[in-house]
């Protein structure tokens, strides 16, 4: 994603004067402190004198404020949404009057304006990523400007750059952005690191691998597991349930929203809708069933939109083109099985066991949680089976440890989650079960068949579902994400760096970088001329990052993405404050 030239940050306010009255006293004035009678008094320094102080003041402020930013912190503007939604570039903020959910689309005016408004004709629907209804007219919406960020420079010189890290660098593509004569690598692009020097690094099924310099083979290769500060940014919501749809008509469908969580088959212990209005769906669902056992599962009306692919709702609105489900990208919507389960559970009576449970291929993982106690199992999904539905074969646990927290009777937050080939429970935030290398780690070979079209078999749809079983309980603030998804084939690229087809050798002092917003970031995988400096010693073959071009490593969202206070103001000079953030 470029960025525009540096700018420096916003002019901070003038000190304001000490107070005065007992706030503040001045050791001069102090009536504990006097001055010996020997004391000469001091002579006060002449007009001229005052004068020269503070032009020095004034120069030795200023020296020392281009020193910091020439070589400690940078300020630096978002023009666009590569890296959404973990950094913003100009966009528009909606909130659906269905359900109340806020979310964001991207705008492209081809400048870095702020006032830009689009007009009623060319705005196309919007559609809610939370409830799926359509927005067929929205009040005028100025244009967000991209947030600004702080970025430690030449951190480098003390830490080498870590993956992951969200990195500002001189970017290798199009070089002669703003000289065509004499390419100067002038355009700042700013992107997620994810290869370090003298490495392989392989794209599969939205995850990135690793291996030694030259690896060619599946074998050599090994999953490259995101930290957990990264992992937390990288989420991206399928549904939340708090949000709740109030039953506008929706013109743009034949059949009005349904809940997506449903229950399995006839006999069900399970409410999902408000007691004291049942025909009203509820933010808690109940289970009671002391003798038996019933399950939930999530089910999109339309796998299009709010299924578990890698749809993402920013995208939809780059320049204000189609709203179709293909929109934002040359590839086809691509499933995602890497999914995080989470809600509050409270169990009131009984001592049956609640189950989460996540499916990836062929694999099917539980959490259960008992009274006082929790389990991980796995088993294998029966072949043939419809894709909604879910039959398993050969369960065994995994592991097991007890959690006081379960026996107490009140609610404990829950997140069960299957990421990166790595499976966990987390219970109040607290990791209280995961799975090894050894018990769980992903089959390269069959999952490079299948990127290099040597296997066609589609693997199974994923499965998210709950199982109560022997209690009564609760269930609030029940939500379903998703990782994020890499590309590593787009039909108008064939190719593509770290593909199979292409794999990424990455040299001594060579980086490979990519967008969050993998749909339509233009990242080191479509680039394909090398840098080329016969005058600086420096030649690097296309699609990596030289050391010299690194500039920093973003950390701080210090004004995030401005709004106007009113229609009557023309400019978005207000940063939303509770979206200050931290980097990661």
């Amino acid at each position: 994603m470029p960025l525009p030239p540096r700018v420096p940050p916003p002019a901070e306010p003038a000190a304001a004067a000490p107070p005065t009255g007992d706030a503040a006293v001045s050791p001069a004035a102090s009536p504990s402190v006097t001055r010996p009678r020997s004391a000469a008094p001091s002579a006060r320094p002449s007009p001229e004198t005052n004068v020269r102080e503070t032009i020095e003041s004034i120069l030795v402020a200023f020296i020392l404020a281009f020193i910091f930013r020439a070589f400690v912190v940078e300020a630096f503007v978002i023009p666009t949404g590569s890296m959404a939604p973990t950094l913003y570039g100009a966009h528009v903020r909606l909130r659906c009057p269905d359900c109340g959910y806020t979310f964001d689309v991207g705008y492209s005016t081809g400048s870095h304006d702020d006032t830009n408004i689009p007009s009623e004709a060319a705005r196309p629907a919007f559609r809610c990523p939370n409830c799926d209804y359509v927005l067929s007219s929205v009040p005028n919406q100025a244009v967000r400007f991209g947030d600004r960020i702080l970025v430690l420079k030449y951190l480098n010189l003390f830490q080498p750059p870590q993956r992951w890290d969200v990195v500002v660098f001189k970017s290798p593509d199009e070089a002669d952005k703003h000289d065509k004569a004499d390419p100067e690598y002038a355009q700042n692009y700013i992107k997620r690191l994810v290869g370090l020097p003298n490495e392989s690094i392989l794209i599969l099924d939205g995850d990135v691998y690793k291996g030694p310099f030259n690896a060619d083979h599946p074998a050599d290769f090994q999953i490259e597991r995101k930290s957990s500060s990264a992992q937390m940014a990288l989420w991206r919501m399928i549904y939340d349930n708090d949000y709740l749809p109030q039953g506008l008509e929706r013109t743009e469908r034949e059949a009005k929203w349904q809940q997506p969580w449903r229950p399995v088959g006839a006999e069900n212990g399970w409410n999902l809708n408000d007691p004291a209005h049942p025909e009203r769906p509820s933010r808690t669902f109940t289970f009671d069933n002391l003798q038996g056992s019933a399950a939930i599962a999530y089910e999109a009306d339309d796998p299009h939109w709010r299924g578990f692919n890698d749809w993402l709702s920013y995208d939809v609105l780059t320049n204000w083109g189609s709203n179709s489900p293909t929109s934002g990208g040359s590839a086809p919507r691509q499933p995602v099985s890497d999914l995080k389960l989470s809600c509050f559970y409270r169990r009131r009576e009984g001592d049956g066991p609640l189950r989460m449970v996540l499916s990836k291929t062929d694999d099917c993982f539980v959490a259960e949680l008992s009274r006082g106690k929790a389990r991980l199992l796995r088993s294998k999904r029966v072949p043939g089976v419809g894709e909604n539905d879910l039959r398993t074969e050969g369960e065994r646990a995994l592991a097991s440890v007890d959690v006081p927290e379960l026996a107490t009777g009140d609610f404990e937050q829950v997140e069960f989650s299957n990421v990166d080939y790595r499976v966990t429970l987390r219970i109040h935030g607290r990791e209280v079960l995961t799975t090894s290398d050894a018990q769980y780690s992903p089959n390269v070979e069959e999952l490079w068949k299948r990127a290099s079209g040597a296997s066609q078999d589609p693997f199974p749809y994923p499965i998210a579902r709950i199982e109560g079983s022997g209690q009564r309980a609760d269930i609030q603030h029940l939500q379903l994400a998703r990782d994020i998804y890499y590309l590593n084939y787009s039909s108008m690229h064939p190719t593509f760096w770290a593909s199979p087809r292409l794999i990424m050798h990455l040299n001594a002092g060579e980086y490979f970088v990519l967008g969050d917003n993998s749909l339509i970031s233009g990242d080191a995988r479509f680039w394909h001329v090398p840098v080329d400096l016969p005058r600086e010693g420096l030649y690097v073959d296309s699609g990596r990052v030289p050391e010299r071009f690194m500039l920093g490593r973003a950390f701080f969202v210090y004004w995030p993405a401005g709004y106007r206070p009113g229609s009557w103001i023309p400019y978005a000079i207000i940063p939303d404050f509770a979206e200050m953030r931290f980097i990661h």
